[in-house]
């Protein structure tokens, strides 16, 4: 049993308990030792089917124990109010003295009946744990063998990509799901440090909009509290620019991942925050779009003012123009997918929204063709529907990596929603699942590229030379209703984001 296909296989087989043969020693031990499968001989299993039995024994004592203790801790508490009552100096000498050996008796005995109970609830919370173990198992050969909770989700992560991986040897396959597993915790674990320091110095901030920074400043930065006060000093320093949070947001993590001086990238910014004001973009929305524009400097130092000026003629999404203007390919070229983008969405039903104008511009930015995603995107956005009202632009997001398709991008969104959840509870589904977006679209391409190696869809080769920023990739925080967005031209509420910053390998 050393392929995908046959592990998947043998797991199916215990969860529908007709194992039609036993795999090889060394692969169960295997099993075992991944924490997947747990077996266990006939002699255990006959053992623990007899400890089972006396589960409704070990009850019936558990509750006699709770009333015992219940009762100790009445008589108790009336010992303690007598023996600390006015009228308890009043009597003899002798009758205090005995009052008081009285009161110490009855708490030294609810001492050892609470420390009765506590044992007699881990072992009777312990059988029940193995009830359900026993109930699970199934005739394995000479052995009998259940799954556990990590099997169970191995065997559905596994029914996702069956078809291509079936073939693989499945603890390379394996080690590979590890490593993804492993960079989902340590990116929220170090996000759950950065929210922490942040969110004490800016209070006000969106417990969404803290996180989702929080995400980015990690992958740029693991450590914290070297990175926490670099970035407040970013955002306090940008502050007077804007007269709102999401563009001081988006412009710091811009400038935090330029990784140069805040003092020496200020005056620049000042410079083109003036220029694209000129350019028609409102002061509330100038700063956001500067920063982008900064983020994309060329090799010499120039700035993508011109493709800005053509893509502000283009859409009313002051935000879609900026990301589209740093896209080093050809405009026209890249005008024509961002157009072909919004007519898919048209023909979908969808009316010109700012979603429709930024959903279409992550497409034309991606490396993959418009008439090679519909199917993936369309899968992709009906599976967020259940947990974002307004899914396109998460939807064309998610849809633009090139190394997952539709149903594997979901089933890792899900494991992202997992584990983000244990760290920045509490939180909506939609905050939750908006967070994931991020995780996914930021973990590193060569983590992913062996989940899907027979990807159907092609990236299309890269025209122009090398993209702006390879490495960074402007990635909205999405919320389940809609407010004044700042970056849009198209007015009103809206199903709307914030902004902010998520890197990633996929380069588009």
């Amino acid at each position: 049993m050393t392929t995908c296909q046959a592990t998947y296989q043998f797991l199916q087989q215990i969860q529908g308990r007709a194992v039609t043969a036993a795999p090889a020693d060394a692969d169960a031990a295997q099993l075992a030792q991944l924490g997947l499968v747990t077996f266990a001989t006939a002699a255990q299993y006959q053992q623990m089917q007899a400890d089972v039995a006396t589960l409704a024994t070990r009850q019936s004592d558990l509750a006699q124990e709770m009333q015992r203790a219940s009762q100790l801790a009445a008589e108790d508490q009336r010992e303690t109010e007598r023996t600390h009552s006015i009228l308890f100096h009043f009597e003899s000498q002798q009758h205090r003295a005995t009052d008081v050996q009285t009161e110490a008796a009855t708490r030294q005995q609810l001492d050892a009946t609470n420390a009765d109970l506590a044992r007699r609830r881990q072992e009777f919370n312990d059988l029940l744990q193995r009830r359900s173990l026993v109930d699970g198992m199934t005739a394995c050969g000479d052995r009998y063998a259940a799954l556990t909770g990590a099997g169970l989700v191995a065997m559905r992560d596994l029914s996702v990509r069956l078809y291509r991986v079936g073939a693989t040897d499945f603890p390379a396959y394996w080690a590979d799901q590890q490593k993804v597993a492993g960079a989902f915790d340590a990116l929220a674990a170090g996000a759950a440090n950065y929210a922490q320091g942040l969110g004490s110095s800016l209070p006000q901030l969106d417990r969404s909009f803290l996180w989702a920074t929080s995400l980015d400043l990690t992958r740029r930065q693991p450590d914290a509290a070297a990175g926490g006060p670099t970035f407040l000093d970013i955002y306090r320093a940008v502050a007077d620019l804007t007269s709102n949070d999401e563009n001081r947001l988006l412009a710091s993590e811009v400038l935090f991942a330029i990784n140069a001086p805040i003092a020496g990238q200020l005056p620049a910014l000042k410079e083109i925050v003036h220029a694209v004001r000129k350019l028609g973009v409102p002061s509330e929305s100038a700063l956001g779009v500067a920063s982008v524009l900064m983020l994309g400097r060329r090799a010499d130092g120039s700035l993508a003012f011109d493709p800005l000026r053509q893509f502000l003629a283009r859409t009313r999404s002051y935000e879609a123009a900026a990301l589209l203007a740093v896209d080093n390919v050809p405009l026209d070229a890249l005008a024509a997918k961002f157009g072909g983008a919004r007519s898919l969405f048209a023909s979908w039903g969808y009316q010109a929204s700012e979603d429709v104008e930024l959903a279409s511009a992550f497409l034309a930015m991606s490396d993959l063709p418009i008439d090679g995603v519909q199917t993936k995107l369309a899968i992709v956005a009906r599976g967020l529907n259940t947990y974002l009202e307004y899914p396109l632009v998460a939807a064309s997001i998610l849809a633009s990596v090139a190394s997952l398709e539709a149903n594997e991008t979901l089933n890792l969104l899900e494991q992202a929603y997992e584990v983000i959840g244990r760290r920045a509870m509490p939180m909506s589904q939609s905050e939750l699942i908006c967070l994931a977006v991020r995780m996914v679209y930021g973990i590193r391409d060569e983590l992913l590229r062996q989940l899907d190696t027979t990807a159907r869809v092609v990236p299309t080769a890269p025209a122009g030379g090398p993209r702006f920023y390879p490495h960074v990739i402007f990635v909205p925080v999405f919320i389940h209703a809609g407010y004044y967005a700042t970056f849009s031209g198209i007015g009103g509420a809206h199903p709307a984001h914030a902004h902010g910053l998520a890197g990633g390998g996929f380069g588009g």
